[in-house]
C-alpha cells in the first residue's frame, strides 16, 4: 500500500484523484486516525504549509512516529510518498529532515516538478510554462513568496545535504529520476509532487484504470455552496453550469475583508440578499462565495479571512444542506473541513488535472470538490449543460 502526506488538502485531493484513476481504492484523510484505513493509497493532509515551521515540524514528527508503529505491525510493505508544492511552498527542507530522522532514511528524492502543467526544473531553478518562478505570480505568496528561481537557494539546501533536487523538464525526465531512487540501495525518501507520484506508479506496474468513473457533472438538483478562497479566482458567473442554475454571487463584504467585522456581518447581509422572503437574488439553488479584494500578504491577514470564511461556510452549510461543496484554495478548504468536523472521504472522481470531487464519509449526502487555487477549473466542472 501507499501512504501519502501532503502539506494541503488540494494536494492531498490531487494525489487521491490520480491514484483513482490509477484504480487504487483510496482514502483521504485530514487527521491521523487509530489503525491504518483498509485502502491501497491512504492520503493524509496535514495543512502544515498553513503552521509555523516549529509547529510543523511537531506534527510531522507525530505523523512519522505513528507511522513507524504502524509499519513494524504491517502484514504488507508500505510505501512513503511526501507531497509537495510544484511551487516550492512549505517547510519543505524541514519536514524531510524530520521523516528522514524518525523513519531512518538515508537520503530523500525531492522533485517538485510537474512538466505535464507547465512546472520543470532546469539547472536547479524552477520555471511555470517557462518564465522563472521569481517572475510570475507566486512571489507575491504571501506565506512562502518565491524571491529567487533557484531551489537550494530557496529552501537552503546546500551540496552536502541529503536531499537531492532533480532536474526535469519532460516527464521522460520524472521516469527517471523515480527509476533512479528505487534502484538505490540506501533507503530514499520520495517526495514530489503529483507527476513523480504517477511514475512511482507506473513504475511499480499500475496504468490508468479503463474502469474509472467518468464525471456525470455536479447535482442537478440539490443545492451548490461554491467557494471562492483564493486571491487567484477567475470569475464563474458566465459558465453553463452557474448561469443556468441562477447561482448568484455573494462577495465578502470589504469590513469583513479588512477585519472590522466578522463572520456574523456577512451573514447578516446573505440572509438579506438570498434569504429573507424579499430577497433580490434568492439562493434557490445555490450560492457563489469569494473574496473580490487583493491580499495584503500578510499570513496573519490570510488566517483571519480563511477563518472567517470558514465560519460563513460552516453556517450555510447548515442552512442549505448543500448537495454539492466546491472549493477553491487549499488553505481554505482545510479550515472549512476543520470547522465542519469532517475528516474522511471517499474519492469519486478525478474531474481535472488537480480538481477532485469526493464524498465525505462523515456527511454521505455531500459531495465535496477541491481544486488548488493556481490549477484551472478544467473544461467539465461547471460548463455542461443543465437540465432543469
Amino acid at each position: 500500500m501507499y501512504f501519502v502526506i501532503a502539506d494541503d488538502i488540494t494536494g492531498a485531493a490531487e494525489i487521491a484523484g490520480l491514484g483513482s484513476t490509477y484504480g487504487l481504492s483510496t482514502i483521504l484523510l485530514t487527521k491521523l486516525p487509530d489503525a491504518m484505513p483498509d485502502a491501497q493509497l491512504v492520503v493524509l493532509a496535514t495543512d502544515t504549509r498553513s503552521m509555523t515551521e516549529a509547529e510543523a515540524v511537531a506534527e510531522t514528527r507525530a505523523i512519522g512516529q505513528w507511522l513507524c508503529g504502524i509499519i513494524s505491525s504491517a502484514d504488507a510493505p508500505i510505501t512513503l510518498y511526501k507531497k509537495v508544492d510544484a511551487a516550492v511552498r512549505g517547510h519543505v527542507v524541514a519536514e524531510l529532515q524530520t521523516l528522514m530522522e524518525t523513519l531512518g532514511y538515508e537520503q530523500a528524492l525531492y522533485l517538485p516538478a510537474n512538466p505535464s502543467k507547465g512546472r520543470t526544473i532546469s539547472g536547479g531553478c524552477c520555471y511555470v510554462d517557462g518564465e522563472p518562478i521569481d517572475q510570475t505570480q507566486f512571489a507575491l505568496d504571501p506565506d512562502f513568496p518565491a524571491f529567487t528561481a533557484s531551489i537550494c537557494l530557496r529552501l537552503g539546501i546546500t551540496p552536502s545535504s541529503r536531499i537531492r533536487v532533480a532536474d526535469a523538464v519532460t516527464l521522460d525526465d520524472v521516469r527517471q529520476a523515480i527509476g533512479q531512487a528505487l534502484q538505490n540501495p540506501e533507503p530514499t525518501l520520495l517526495s514530489g509532487a503529483s507527476d513523480l507520484f504517477a511514475a512511482l506508479l507506473e513504475n511499480q506496474g499500475f496504468v490508468p484504470s479503463a474502469n474509472a468513473t467518468t464525471f456525470a457533472g455536479l447535482s442537478r438538483t440539490g443545492a451548490a455552496l461554491i467557494v471562492c478562497g483564493s486571491t487567484q479566482s477567475t470569475d464563474l458567473t458566465t459558465r453553463p453550469y452557474i448561469r443556468q442554475r441562477d447561482l448568484p454571487l455573494n462577495s465578502m463584504p470589504r469590513d469583513v475583508f479588512d477585519g472590522t467585522q466578522g463572520a456574523a456581518y456577512w451573514l447578516m447581509k446573505i440572509q438579506i440578499l438570498h434569504f429573507a422572503k424579499s430577497a433580490i437574488r434568492p439562493a434557490r439553488h445555490g450560492l457563489i462565495l469569494n473574496i473580490p479584494f487583493e491580499s495584503s500578504g500578510s499570513s496573519a491577514a490570510a488566517l483571519r479571512l480563511r477563518t472567517e470564511m470558514a465560519q460563513v461556510v460552516f453556517a450555510l452549510v447548515g442552512r442549505m444542506q448543500p448537495a454539492e461543496l466546491v472549493i477553491e484554495g487549499g488553505a481554505t478548504a482545510f479550515a472549512v473541513m476543520q470547522r465542519l468536523g469532517w475528516t474522511s472521504f471517499r474519492i469519486t472522481q478525478q474531474v481535472a488535472p488537480g480538481v477532485v470531487r469526493m464524498q465525505s464519509l462523515d456527511a454521505p449526502s455531500v459531495h465535496v470538490t477541491f481544486k488548488p487555487g493556481s490549477y484551472p477549473w478544467g473544461d467539465d466542472l461547471f460548463d455542461w449543460k443543465v437540465e432543469m
